[in-house]
């Protein structure tokens, strides 16, 4: 009886005692949840290029009471290598404490632990929020290069002096972005550089009218857009055409280019749609080589099929194929005798914005030949896989193919992600770095090492973020460039370039626009009207019924009659042969 008695206590005390374990840690839990330090930013187990600055550590306290922080970096071997006691929810080590740290990690991890600050704060009611970092034996050793746009995008088109164009170092401490060209005089899209990163191709809608702008300068301290290095797909053609997605070759001697194109183009103006705010779907399109030696464009047989969107091409290394995005093109309307680039059908218009029409790209390469083309094959995993796969990009040694997949169309999708293909053949996989929204527009740094891409992953303000290649295709958790933005702006189109990272490039554009002439003749300034149109004559940029038409306009307002009949009458004659179908 005693041994039983004595079995049944020990029992009890057992069952009392794991109650009350149960009880502790439930009471611990529901502590922690509700006053919480949880670190933002970096995400854990990021990976560093060696030569990027020191990130900033961000962390959320549920706690509204806390007044200060206790910061430990630790390495390994060295459990508080830099402790720090601050008053903001967020720390930045000094470049010295980064250097430092960097050395003395010995590339392994470097365990960051963010606590309060405060006497209440038990060792066992503690909260803390615990990241480690890596810092990878590669560095990137080139600034990027890319496109700050406010949104929406209505907004923007309005005020397109509020664009800018960029770049970014990421070892510089203090000041990483630099303003490249402060403010657009007009629209600016898509740019690429030679494989030297000395030349490169922009796309500019030059004097204002000219969709199909575009030009080809050197890469200086002063990269300068005039006349000299002005050309406009439109007028190689003579008809209306964007240029869409232009590419320059690795050696730059040719420009792969998608021509007679025409998009869905719809912008919203709704702020919770502000994302998303445009809607752009190439639907028409072929293929098209301009040599910047012969000066003449031709389409590539075998990539010029008008029963396909054929758009979105990029380079092999060796220059010998093409990668790019295919899918079957919109009808154009029977009858139709005038051709335009933007699709004005607001039934079709609508069947887009409610995705009631499907339109999936898939991946082909094909051979460039001299021009010649040849067939044009599917790329395995990257086509007919029930996606949209679109914006290839492929390292500078061929082996690997990153490209964007979507559920249907092409850009600012929501649910895009980056997967990665070997060129060698088989799967493609979906790449680690991927954040929840939209994840895209990217490019592979010169030593094949890194990726900068585009996501909306913090913030509908669309972030620059790095990730690391490894031999295996596998990416790394990514990093943000920070500070990359303005505020109320969102980065696109990066590309890097193959300069010294200490670079310091600034573009000129040198053009009379018809605003500037329009803003001289609202002041009054009859005399300054005249100069800059003759120099916006002679700049040799005009060749649009549009542009004639405008310029008989202010010849009509200075009373030059003559001279407004003369440039009307050229006006008409151009009508009859510019922008009719196909």
């Amino acid at each position: 009886m005693r041994k039983t008695k004595g079995i049944y206590i020990m029992s009890i005390t057992v069952i009392v005692c794991i109650i009350a374990v149960i009880a502790v840690l439930m009471i611990k839990n529901l502590y922690l949840t509700n006053r919480s330090v949880r670190i933002s930013y970096p995400f854990n187990n990021a990976l560093f290029p060696n030569d990027f600055s020191a990130p900033t550590i961000i962390w959320k306290d549920k706690s509204a009471q806390t007044q200060s922080w206790k910061v430990t970096f630790s390495l390994k071997g060295n459990n508080q290598f830099l402790v720090k006691v601050v008053d903001k929810n967020y720390f930045r080590p000094s470049k010295q404490e980064w250097e430092n740290m960097k050395k003395a990690s010995k590339y392994e991890n470097i365990e960051v632990v963010v606590q309060r600050n405060s006497p209440k704060e038990t060792s066992y009611f503690s909260s803390k929020g615990k990241i480690k970092l890596k810092i990878s034996n590669d560095s990137v050793g080139a600034p990027v290069l890319y496109r700050q746009i406010p949104l929406p995008f209505g907004y923007a088109e309005a005020h397109i002096d509020e664009a800018c164009y960029s770049t970014y170092n990421v070892s510089n401490y203090q000041n990483p972005r630099h303003e490249v060209l402060d403010k657009f005089p007009v629209c600016g899209n898509c740019h690429s550089s030679t494989a030297d990163g000395k030349t490169i191709a922009l796309d500019f809608d030059a004097v204002t009218r000219d969709k199909g702008g575009y030009f080809v300068a050197k890469i200086d301290t002063q990269t300068i857009f005039e006349k000299n290095n002005y050309m406009s797909w439109s007028k190689l053609i003579g008809k209306s055409t964007f240029g869409l997605f232009s590419k320059i070759s690795p050696s730059g001697r040719y420009i792969i280019t998608t021509v007679k194109d025409r998009v869905i183009s719809q912008k919203f103006e709704d702020m919770e749609k502000i994302a998303y705010s445009q809607l752009f779907v190439p639907v028409n399109g072929v293929l098209a080589i301009y040599d910047t030696q012969t000066k003449k464009l031709t389409e590539l047989p075998g990539a010029n099929d008008m029963a396909y969107v054929q758009t979105n091409a990029i380079w092999t290394p060796d220059e010998k194929n093409i990668i790019f995005a295919r899918a079957k093109a919109l009808p154009y309307p029977k009858g139709k005798k005038r051709y335009t680039s933007i699709l004005d059908d607001e039934h079709i218009i609508s069947q887009f914005i409610q995705e009631k029409f499907d339109m999936k790209f898939d991946l082909y390469t094909i051979p460039f030949n001299n021009g010649k083309g040849g067939q044009a094959k599917p790329i395995e995993s990257a086509s007919n896989n029930g996606k949209s796969n679109f914006f290839p990009a492929i390292s500078h040694d061929g082996k690997w193919l990153v490209y964007c997949q979507a559920n249907n169309y092409m850009m600012l999708r929501p649910e895009s992600c980056l997967y990665i293909h070997s060129m060698d053949g088989g799967k493609s996989k979906k790449l680690r770095c991927n954040l929840p929204q939209m994840n895209s527009w990217h490019s592979w740094s010169p030593n094949g090492k890194w990726i900068v891409f585009v996501s909306k992953g913090l913030s509908f303000y669309s972030d620059l973020f790095l990730t690391h290649i490894d031999e295996n295709g596998n990416s790394s958790v990514p990093i943000l460039l920070e500070g990359g933005k303005r505020v109320g702006c969102a980065t696109n189109y990066p590309e890097f370039l193959n300069v010294n990272e200490n670079m310091k490039i600034n573009m000129k554009y040198r053009y009379v626009n018809l605003p500037d002439i329009e803003s001289a003749m609202n002041r009054g300034k009859l005399d300054t009207v005249r100069v800059l149109l003759k120099q916006y004559i002679t700049q040799g940029f005009v060749g649009s019924p549009t542009e004639y038409r405008e310029i008989a306009s202010f010849k009509l307002r200075l009373g030059e009659i003559e001279e407004f009949k003369k440039y009307n009458d050229m006006a008409d004659k151009l009508e009859l042969t510019f922008n009719r179908g196909f």
